[in-house]
Order: C-alpha cells, then structure tokens, then sequence
C-alpha cells in the first residue's frame, strides 16, 4: 500500500512549545521557539479555511519554495 506523503505540515508540542515544518521537498525543519504562536496561529488558518491549499500555496510561492 503505498501512502502519499504531504507537502506541507506543521508539528508542534504545546507543553515544549517547540515546532516543526514538513514540506515534501526539504523534509523536516526545526522552528524557532520564538515562531510557537505564529505557526499556531497559521495552522488554525489552514485547519480552518475553506480552500487550504491556496493559503499554502501562496505561503510557497512568497518564500520561493517548490509547492507552488
């Protein structure tokens, strides 16, 4: 059974406040502490908004990445 892998995801440990970024083409990238509630608050948005491939998308194309 093969599973595709996401293009992007964000982990994050709330008692640690420590995050990470998946994206399919980098892998794993630790964050800054300092970055806690700003990815948070960004994988609310993702969670929540009707069309969330546009926000990572758009995310991607503003950072120069590959997703877009």
């Amino acid at each position: 059974m093969d599973k595709e892998l996401p293009e992007f995801a964000i982990l994050q440990n709330s008692r640690t406040k420590l995050s990470a970024i998946w994206t399919k083409n980098g892998g794993w990238k630790d964050a800054p502490e300092k970055d806690f509630e700003h990815l948070r608050l960004l994988a609310t948005l993702i969670r929540t908004d009707p069309n969330p491939v546009q926000i990572v998308k758009a995310i991607a194309k503003a950072n120069g990445d590959g997703l877009a």
